[in-house]
């Protein structure tokens, strides 16, 4: 069973009493704001190195993607862990959320800027430090302030923030792929306009009274939780599964100009078609997931589903590779997608084995999402090169059974 959270609308307690209804379009403008330059920065970034260095553009996006996912992890972590020790006047989530949607946008505008591929790596590492920093502190809204009983629904307002964000992003991408520097520089401010709003209409409450957890000193100790079982086995699910579409979806513009032999331009279209038509039906399923996760009571079912049918939409890739079964995996991608992020931040909130320390142990689960980005490229990119495309999906293939499996490992929720 989840465990129980206080009455409606106080949270963790350290919340300012905020209802579902009023901080859930907040919850996702904020998935929306990372999710959207994230999304497409991988994309241009793509489409940059295919014109700025095309018989070493695999192995450089590799760097980059390895660079960016370490940061990222760094900054989920260490953010989650300041954030949840900040005592401020604004409370301990809206300056990190402010600080970290300004560092990232620069990051990444000179990252177009750049015209140096080095400089170009360590501005997109950066950036993706940014975002983890973000991400961290943006997931503890929802144990700050949302009960029990309505966690699924949060969860859904995140996932189709998140899913939203992606959706955009993908089509940006495509609109500006030819042009992939303009694009770096323009999409990051997104992420800063968004994140004065949710800051401003979600505040923190003036905490500089309380006591920080664990105590004033801060050591590499309290980096990680005391996880229970079922929290590294949420992990475990969640890595698995991400790394799953990431085994496809991180090569998506190789696999259709290198594989299917498409012209950049058109690929660049196909992406922002099959972006489009995830968006459209994961957003019926993530509505959908999050409510029947909060009506039943259970969150187990849906999170483990999902990558069973992630497995099925790889099937025809198996078998004809080609144009037709792209957009059929990403169309059945869709529903997966939008059916697991709809209880997947409520899995993650009901593994937490201290809500006065959330910000860190839900940055150490963002690691789950962040980690498939250096493992994707690396193992992607071998298999790719020794085997060929059609080993990642086989191997995806077999990370979405291990993914369904791990989580209904979980005995301690429902």
């Amino acid at each position: 069973m989840i465990d129980a959270r206080p009455g409606p609308g106080t949270g963790t307690g350290t919340g300012t009493g905020f209802k579902l209804g009023r901080l859930g379009p907040f919850l996702l403008l904020g998935q929306l704001a990372w999710a959207l330059p994230g999304t497409a920065s991988s994309t241009l970034l793509a489409a940059l190195l295919a014109t700025a260095a095309p018989g070493h553009k695999i192995g450089i996006f590799t760097a980059y993607a390895v660079a960016g996912a370490l940061t990222s992890a760094i900054g989920t972590v260490l953010g989650g862990l300041l954030s949840d020790r900040t005592r401020s006047r604004w409370g301990r989530r809206s300056p990190w959320l402010l600080g970290s949607a300004g560092l990232a946008a620069l990051a990444l505008t000179a990252a177009g800027l750049a015209g140096n591929l080095v400089l170009t790596g360590f501005c997109y590492a950066v950036f993706q430090l940014g975002i983890g920093v973000w991400v961290a502190a943006l997931s503890a809204l929802i144990p700050d302030h949302v009960p029990a009983g309505a966690v699924g629904r949060a969860s859904s307002f995140s996932g189709f923030g998140f899913l939203l964000g992606q959706t955009v992003g993908g089509v940006l991408a495509g609109a500006l792929v030819t042009t992939p520097a303009r694009g770096l520089i323009v999409v990051p401010w997104v992420m800063v306009v968004l994140a004065l709003v949710v800051a401003f209409a979600v505040p923190g409450r003036d905490n500089r009274g309380e006591p920080r957890p664990g105590g004033r000193r801060c050591t590499l100790r309290d980096l990680l939780p005391a996880g229970s079982s079922a929290f590294w086995l949420a992990f475990a699910g969640r890595f698995l599964f991400i790394l799953a579409i990431l085994m496809i979806s991180t090569f998506q513009l190789y696999l259709l100009t290198d594989y299917l032999g498409l012209p950049t331009a058109e690929a660049g279209h196909l992406v922002g078609i099959g972006t489009l038509l995830v968006g459209v039906l994961s957003a019926g399923s993530v509505i959908a997931g999050g409510i029947v996760s909060d009506r039943s009571g259970r969150v187990k079912p849906v999170v483990a589903g999902a990558p069973v049918l992630l497995a099925v939409g790889l099937v025809p890739l198996l078998i004809a590779p080609g144009v037709t079964t792209d957009l059929l995996f990403f169309g059945v991608a869709g529903l997966a997608l939008g059916a697991y992020l709809a209880v997947d931040q409520a899995l993650m909130v009901a593994v937490l084995p201290d809500t006065g320390t959330a910000a860190r142990d839900l940055g150490v689960l963002s690691i789950g999402s962040t980690l498939p980005g250096v493992v994707a490229p690396i193992a992607g990119g071998a298999l790719a090169g020794a085997v060929g495309y059609l080993a990642i999906f086989l191997v995806a293939l077999v990370l979405t059974v291990a993914a369904a499996a791990v989580v209904f490992g979980i005995r301690s929720v429902r």
